[in-house]
């Protein structure tokens, strides 16, 4: 545990420092819009929204929440969206992207200001009050079981690019989620082993728990890499493991 911690700690700092390597098109960003709310005096929440293909504001849409990695600052946000969260398989769903308020991981926020984000959508869009969906890689990944046992009720779903359990406990309303974890075949094996470890606590208390190796890759993905690959898995039985 000891090891996987340093792991962790080593690829936030990746996130936060890799610089220039987060290169994202200005294309990619041109339906990217960004919303604000103060939770307190002090701290405000940002995230960014995508509206699904063909939008209509009269229609009631499935929230997809994508939880980014290291500290979740703008620059991470947008290349995570860029390699992970932009997806064919995502078209008729709004697409959420929180910022890590204050610089924080979003494994870091609380039930609290988990449910004041969830509130502040709601409030603003229109969407469902069930059937979302949440993937998170690194430190977004663990975030992802935070806000599951933060709602329960609300999502249907989760991939990790990687994530997994810690301490949490797993939740007897969990039981109709589907859930992929996914790894780069690169990356740290406690990383690898942690999703063997996680798919074992699931199993057996979740709908559908598997694991996916994301060949060629390691903890960043390369935006090279086909992500539908990884969805495919998600959405349709029988998808490739590539």
């Amino acid at each position: 545990m000891k090891k996987l911690t340093y792991c962790i700690i080593l690829i936030c700092l990746g996130f936060s420092t890799y610089g220039q390597k987060f290169y994202v098109p200005d294309s990619i960003l041109t339906n990217v819009e960004s919303s604000t709310f103060e939770y307190t005096r002090t701290i405000a929440f940002n995230y960014k929204i995508i509206y699904p293909k063909n939008y209509d504001p009269s229609t009631t849409y499935k929230v997809f929440l994508g939880l980014s990695g290291g500290n979740a600052n703008e620059q991470i946000v947008n290349y995570c969206y860029y390699t992970l969260f932009d997806s064919k398989y995502l078209e008729n769903y709004l697409t959420i992207l929180p910022l890590g308020p204050s610089g924080r991981p979003l494994s870091d926020i609380d039930s609290t200001e988990i449910n004041l984000l969830i509130e502040d959508i709601m409030k603003r869009q229109k969407v469902t009050d069930q059937d979302w969906m949440l993937a998170g890689t690194s430190m977004g990944g663990f975030a992802t079981f935070n806000f599951a046992n933060a709602r329960p009720n609300l999502f249907e779903g989760i991939i990790t690019f990687p994530g997994g359990l810690r301490s949490e406990e797993i939740s007897e309303k969990w039981a109709n989620y589907k859930i992929l974890l996914a790894v780069g075949e690169l990356d740290e094996a406690n990383w690898i082993t942690l999703n063997e470890e996680t798919k074992s606590k699931l199993k057996g208390k979740v709908k559908s728990v598997e694991t996916f190796i994301i060949k060629g890759q390691s903890h960043i993905i390369s935006p090279e890499y086909d992500i539908d690959n990884v969805y495919r898995q998600y959405f349709m039985e029988g998808g490739s493991n590539e």
